[in-house]
């Protein structure tokens, strides 16, 4: 269990180091801003209960009953609940929650393209390996055809054979500028998210995560779950709402009057404070507001159990993907183990007259075939088990 736990660590420092090198600063700074903004909106989030403290200043004049009437007037006015059945804690912690989730958010963003640029890295080098498998498969097209020609003129086999091994070079060589245009589309996806040069850039390795680790650490099934306590929050913060509410309340008044027919000319200044509590009597919809945001609570809570199954199928996805690869490559190497002894026997009977040049270079091509095959497949297993680092912390 330690050394698994060593290999998922190690794992991840490749990503995180991958994140590094591979993405462009562009993309870093981005992500950093996405990162600053849920920061500044879940603390807005926090804070969201304290009310302003406000102030009024009004200059009036009038010429009612004939008079120069004048009235000035300045305030500052506290009005601050302190006290809302619950509602303030709780508004609290779904702004922590919420801060939690946007993070996840962010961050499984941020490895969705980290994912990309390295599985773009890894098709890079796969697709240069199929193309030097594809040189050699129109190496031996072309020794085929060289051969089928001799037959044809000799007389011993008729124009179709011949004409299928033109055929079939032909078909070879279309493939290898499929490969190099698939190539190029490669690179230019590569070069959209990265400063680097593909070229100069080798994979990381990464080792399978054991099913726990992965569960427990993953940013999807998190992320649900911070979703689910969000919206447990404001669930309880809706039924506050409809609860008694204690306030304080406090003001700062400064009056100016000067000709008023009721009041004498002057300015005074005074203070008022108290509390207040309120309470809602009656709101048609104040149960069913209750009960949606229960509904969209549960709900949650199916998405984190839903999360759960699907990353334990993709889990077992994976796995069954590097068991069929590992076949193959078992295969592959019987293969190679027969090319080896193919080519040993024919190179002693091309010694002895018994077999040609083309006979040789065929069979060696076809073992370096099936030698890049192997590393082929190597790649294929990395990105099946790059998807899973996609989706943990």
């Amino acid at each position: 269990m330690r050394g698994l736990l060593v290999c998922f660590m190690l794992a991840v420092s490749a990503l995180v180091a991958a994140e590094d090198s591979i993405l462009s600063k562009i993309k870093r700074e981005s992500f950093e801003y996405d990162l600053q903004k849920s920061e500044v909106e879940a603390k807005k989030l926090h804070d969201s209960w304290i009310n302003p403290i406000n102030m009024i200043y009004s200059d009036t004049k009038s010429d009612q009953y004939g008079l120069n009437q004048k009235s000035k007037s300045f305030k500052i006015v506290v009005d601050q609940p302190i006290f809302k059945s619950g509602g303030i804690y709780f508004a609290i912690k779904y702004a922590d929650a919420t801060r939690e989730y946007t993070k996840l958010a962010v961050q499984e963003n941020k490895k969705a393209l980290i994912l990309q640029a390295v599985d773009l890295l890894y098709s890079y080098k796969k697709s240069s390996l199929q193309i030097k498998k594809q040189r050699l498969l129109i190496e031996n097209s072309r020794i085929d055809v060289i051969r089928k020609k001799e037959q044809y003129l000799a007389g011993l086999i008729d124009g179709s054979f011949l004409d299928q091994a033109i055929l079939n070079k032909n078909m070879n060589e279309i493939a290898l500028l499929d490969l190099q245009s698939a190539l190029e589309d490669i690179k230019k996806g590569f070069e959209d998210i990265s400063d680097r040069n593909i070229e100069d850039l080798e994979p990381p390795r990464f080792k399978l995560i054991e099913l726990n680790s992965f569960l427990k650490r993953n940013i999807a099934i998190r992320r649900a779950s911070q979703e689910a306590m969000a919206k447990k929050y404001f669930s309880k913060m809706t039924v506050a709402r409809y609860l008694p509410s204690l306030s304080v309340t406090a003001s700062y008044n400064s009056q100016e009057i000067s000709g008023s027919f009721f009041m004498p000319p002057g300015r005074e200044s005074y203070k008022e404070y108290g509390f207040k509590i309120t309470m809602p009597l009656f709101d048609i919809n104040s149960f069913r507001n209750v009960e949606s945001t229960k509904i969209d609570y549960l709900k949650a809570e199916l998405a984190v159990m839903d999360f759960k199954r699907s990353q334990n199928n993709l889990y077992k996805n994976v796995i069954r993907k590097l068991r069929l690869l590992d076949k193959k490559i078992e295969l592959t190497r019987e293969d190679i183990k027969l090319y080896r002894s193919l080519l040993e026997d024919t190179k002693t009977l091309f010694l002895a007259g018994e077999k040609t040049e083309y006979d040789v270079k065929t069979l060696e091509n076809s073992l370096k075939i099936k030698k890049i095959d192997l590393k082929i497949y190597d790649i294929e297993k990395q990105r099946a088990i790059v998807q899973l680092y996609k989706k943990v912390m």
